[in-house]
């Protein structure tokens, strides 16, 4: 299938689902965070189990090359203006660019691309939200405790960031966007045969 064009009506559903994404991500960080450090830092991949559902309506429904940018771009920017740390908003939209360019690309598109596509975002995204525990330890302590959590709680993240666990973290939010695709994809087949991207069995 050839890439077209976003018309107004494909950024109209692309804000009204990234929304939506959104407040599953909000939803579910907030509450994965009450639950203590060990969970906080596996918020990023259960979010991209959740959001890969939406995100694959959203592929199926608008099927071309920008539209994970876009979705990606304005989570991210919502992040910065939260007052998330800043590495979380950087991997959500360099995540979404560079797997919308190099795998989705500017010409065919289908379900194998977006799966691929969306694996690799969450991936990054997942880098982005967990690895400044341990890279920029120093920053993100300071800003963790500024927000009020107490020093136990931040001692406990940065125990749960330590090589090699932070590894097995990074890898959970690849795994967790693969996963994610592939619900969406079943639980959306038919949005996938109406575009065109599957044939009907």
């Amino acid at each position: 299938m050839k890439s077209k064009k976003l018309v107004a009506k494909d950024l109209i559903l692309i804000g009204a689902l990234t929304a939506l994404m959104f407040v599953i991500y909000m939803i579910i960080s907030i509450g994965m965070s009450f639950a203590g450090p060990i969970t906080n830092v596996f918020y990023p991949p259960v979010v991209s189990i959740a959001n890969g559902i939406i995100m694959m309506l959203l592929l199926a429904k608008v099927p071309k090359f920008g539209v994970l940018s876009i979705a990606g771009s304005i989570q991210g920017i919502i992040s910065f203006l939260i007052g998330a740390f800043w590495t979380v908003g950087t991997g959500l939209i360099v995540g979404a660019i560079l797997a919308d360019i190099l795998i989705i690309g500017f010409k065919e598109i289908s379900t194998k691309k977006m799966i691929i596509a969306y694996t690799v975002f969450s991936g990054i995204f997942t880098f982005g939200a967990i690895s400044p525990m341990k890279i920029f330890r120093d920053a993100y302590m300071e800003k963790t405790l500024s927000s009020g959590l107490s020093q136990e709680y931040v001692n406990g993240l940065m125990k749960m960031t330590e090589w090699p666990m932070l590894t097995v973290i990074i890898f959970c939010g690849f795994v967790g966007g693969f996963v994610g695709s592939l619900i969406g994809l079943k639980l959306l087949r038919k949005h996938f045969v109406k575009a065109g991207l599957v044939e009907e069995r």
